[in-house]
């Protein structure tokens, strides 16, 4: 994993965190003494928060700065991923178009 997917991933967690404890980013920013544009620019990947910070949002969530870094979901991603495609590919045409209607009323 190079530096730009730990920062997207770091990103993804953070945001995960901060709207299981239903703060909204300038809630969040305040707690940390940061900008809410700082504080989307983590959770975009765009940013990384200095040691201070980490340290912050450790306590801000309840959780060690450890947690922060676990990308277990994102493995688990990975193999929802290929699961799906190991579907399609043993699916039928018509099965594969209603897939195809299905995923794309998700968005």
């Amino acid at each position: 994993m190079n530096d730009e997917d730990i920062k997207k991933v770091f990103g993804k967690k953070v945001k995960e965190y901060r709207e299981r404890v239903l703060l909204s980013q300038e809630d969040l920013s305040a707690k940390l003494d940061i900008t809410q544009r700082q504080v989307s620019m983590i959770e975009r990947g765009l940013s990384f928060p200095k040691l201070s910070t980490l340290n912050k949002l450790s306590n801000v969530f309840g959780c060690s700065i450890q947690d922060l870094f676990d990308n277990d979901y994102l493995q688990q991603e990975t193999v929802l991923k290929e699961r799906l495609k190991s579907i399609i590919d043993a699916s039928s045409y018509e099965k594969i178009k209603t897939l195809y209607l299905i995923a794309k009323n998700l968005k």
